[in-house]
């Protein structure tokens, strides 16, 4: 198992670069790029996703702004890095390659273009598709991907690993699930119990919780 942040360090040294996290959620991958010395900022339309990061980041509410991938609120070539990490597949199918054109915008040369997506196999997998079945728009994320180098991107690595998720419990699961995208709400009030057993079934035990393997695969592009 790899922790994504350390994927990350072990690809891309951030320290001293200015970083766009696109889709940052609750924040989490922005307030360790800070610790690694990046400048980075979030982009998040979520408002609950934001309110999070801003809850557990008082002190830099500047890093968190509303925005989307496909209309980045940035000036040409004003990033060193662009972080996708697990948000792809979340930009609306019709939009995806418009937001990496979006990413190679804001992007100075020689920068970085980091995307990380979920594949759309694991046991953390088989919980959430009872709720959302993303296996076609995770696909699409590929596809869009593949339209990188007429982009104006080389591809630098590709590369496979398995992370870990931990939840305390599946209401925590749930928080998570449903912050991400709220429309997501009607359907676990269906399913909540038959996905609560599939929780529990799938998870590995340990103290801090419920955790699952899940496999990624990672690509990052120069501008070129």
């Amino acid at each position: 198992m790899l922790s994504h942040t350390d994927a990350l360090a072990n690809h891309v040294d951030v320290e001293g670069l200015k970083v766009i996290d696109v889709g940052c959620g609750a924040g989490s991958l922005v307030r360790w790029l800070r610790r690694a010395g990046a400048d980075p900022i979030g982009v998040e339309c979520g408002e609950q996703m934001r309110a999070m990061a801003l809850d557990a980041d008082p002190d830099h509410a500047s890093s968190y702004l509303d925005g989307v991938g496909e209309d980045l609120p940035f000036d040409d070539a004003s990033a060193d890095l662009v972080i996708y990490s697990y948000s792809l597949h979340h930009v609306p199918t019709a939009d995806m390659v418009a937001a990496l054109s979006e990413a190679r915008r804001v992007l100075r040369p020689g920068g970085l273009l980091y995307v990380l997506e979920p594949v759309p196999d694991g046991p953390s997998f088989q919980v959430g598709r009872l709720i959302d079945d993303e296996t076609t728009v995770r696909t699409l994320a590929q596809e869009a991907l593949a339209k990188a180098t007429t982009l104006g991107f080389e591809l630098e690595t590709e590369y496979s690993y398995d992370s870990s998720s931990t939840y305390t419990d599946f209401a925590a699961y749930e928080r998570i699930l449903v912050g991400i995208d709220p429309t997501r709400a009607a359907r676990m009030e269906e399913v909540r119990d038959e996905a609560r057993a599939q929780f529990e079934k799938n998870a590995t035990r340990n103290d801090a919780g419920y955790s699952f393997r899940q496999p990624n695969l990672l690509k990052i592009y120069r501008a070129v």
